[in-house]
């Protein structure tokens, strides 16, 4: 088996076993066990010490697996929109990092998780201000049921930072 199809191999493992974890609601200190065990588990790290060398395993495991994991769980924004019932009519532009649509010239959207939501919100508003006549500037943010975003007050923080730069803040569940 060559080295893509290891990997290839591993990485269904592992986004089975991070969707029956139900990943996204778990805590940090959970997910360091996740990553722990799976760099000792001679099916997973094992196979990867063959073709990598042992100290970039659990660097290879956070940053390249679960990243690709946690980027096909998020939604799709175009079918975000249409679920929330966002018309519009033409998609004029699209943006990455942070995913985002310009629509009908005049409607601005974004889509980011919350950990990210200084980017997200600023890259908005930097977006917004270039467009003639902007109808709405909205954020959508997900993945934003643990940590300090289940603190009120550390969403008003954001929400009230939304308000200053005219970008409005949807908390999608």
């Amino acid at each position: 088996m060559d080295d893509k199809q290891v990997k290839k191999n591993i990485a269904k493992i592992i986004h089975s076993i991070a969707d029956k974890a139900d990943w996204s609601h778990l805590t940090i200190p959970e997910r360091q066990r996740y990553y722990e065990g799976w760099t000792n588990d001679p099916e997973i790290g094992g196979a990867l010490a063959q073709i990598m060398e042992p100290s970039r395993i659990r660097v290879y495991l956070k940053d390249t697996i679960m990243k690709d994991y946690a980027k096909s769980k998020r939604p799709e924004l175009k079918k975000l929109l249409k679920s929330l019932s966002y018309s519009y009519n033409v998609t004029s532009k699209e943006y990455t990092k942070p995913v985002g649509l310009l629509c009908d010239q005049n409607k601005l959207y974004t889509l980011s998780v919350a950990k990210e939501w200084k980017i997200a919100l600023l890259s908005a508003f930097e977006r917004g201000y270039d467009v003639k006549n902007i109808k709405e500037n909205v954020l959508f943010i997900i993945d934003h049921t643990s940590g300090r975003f289940v603190d009120k007050s550390y969403r008003k923080l954001i929400d009230d930072s939304s308000s200053r730069l005219a970008v409005k803040i949807v908390w999608v569940t």
